[in-house]
């Protein structure tokens, strides 16, 4: 058998490095408000991710800040841009920019940009959550069927402790986001919080296993 004792240990499952909570603030940028259905809970998500905000600023928690960044050269288009010819959230456009009133001041933030539905997928994210001695992580953001989804399963993956700040996400398709929720909820043991255990949470009040009744709705 070949000797695999000089692999490298990122080849390797790696467990959480500590117990630290990150907030995942995803995608709440100007692009995606540009949906209707979106547009419609801008005030609602806003004022609940700044409230979660808040809390990680006065729990003294990480912040991740996700961007969603296309190249107008198409490098980086997903294969349905690449299909309708159509790309977005260029560089330095109004479109990339996170939404002025999200209220980040005072947060010990960190930026990732990602090109695809997963804040993990090809970014730094993970080696970063573990540097800062993280080891599980609150999710809130848009769209809830798509990029916190892929986001939470990703985290999974990278043995991550994850929740669900369900007060504090928004998708323009509720049917896909409530079988995604549940899925998350069932399959991966993940926690759908409301929105006082969600802020308990970051501010060191209460346990991050506290579950919402009504996650199914969001």
């Amino acid at each position: 058998m070949p000797d695999t004792s000089a692999e490298p240990s990122r080849s390797r499952p790696q467990g959480p490095a500590g117990e630290q909570t990150a907030l995942i603030v995803v995608d709440m940028q100007n692009s995606y408000f540009e949906f209707p259905e979106l547009a419609a809970e801008q005030e609602r998500v806003l004022a609940a991710v700044n409230e979660l905000l808040a809390a990680a600023r006065d729990g003294g928690r990480p912040v991740v800040l996700v961007r969603t960044e296309h190249a107008r050269d198409r490098s980086t288009w997903t294969l349905n841009m690449l299909e309708d010819d159509q790309g977005f959230a260029f560089p330095c456009t109004e479109q990339a920019r996170l939404l002025t009133d999200l209220q980040t001041e005072g947060c010990d933030t960190l930026e990732i940009v990602k090109t695809r539905d997963s804040a993990f997928h090809g970014t730094s994210l993970a080696e970063d959550l573990r540097q800062r001695g993280v080891g599980r992580v609150l999710l809130c953001g848009i769209s809830t069927h798509s990029c916190v989804a892929q986001t939470a399963i990703n985290a999974f993956a990278h043995q991550f402790h994850a929740a669900v700040a369900v007060d504090a996400v928004a998708s323009e398709d509720p049917d896909l986001s409530t079988a995604l929720l549940r899925f998350l909820e069932k399959e991966m043991r993940q926690p759908m919080l409301d929105q006082s255990a969600a802020v308990a949470a970051l501010r060191g009040d209460g346990p991050t296993s506290a579950a919402s009744d009504d996650a199914a709705s969001h």
